[in-house]
């Protein structure tokens, strides 16, 4: 299966959970492996850091839907 691009901003729903978790930042470890670091929707306090390879994982983590553009008043 190929693999997602995985870019910031973009939001992940654990499998079985609603809970959304929206990538802050992409960064490459010692050995060249890329991680997302990611902030819960919501409530940024609740951080975590994941290898992008386990949010492509559909075992794992599924796309959720890109949030709605907030409306501009005139």
């Amino acid at each position: 299966m190929p693999r997602r691009e995985v870019v910031v901003g973009q939001r992940f729903t654990p499998t079985g959970s609603s809970v959304q978790w929206e990538v802050r930042e992409l960064v490459k470890d010692a050995e060249g492996i890329i991680h997302a670091r990611l902030t819960r929707v919501g409530d940024p306090s609740h951080t975590k850091t994941l290898s992008v390879g386990a949010l492509n994982d559909m075992r794992l983590f599924r796309p959720a839907p890109a949030p709605l553009p907030e409306a501009v008043a005139c």
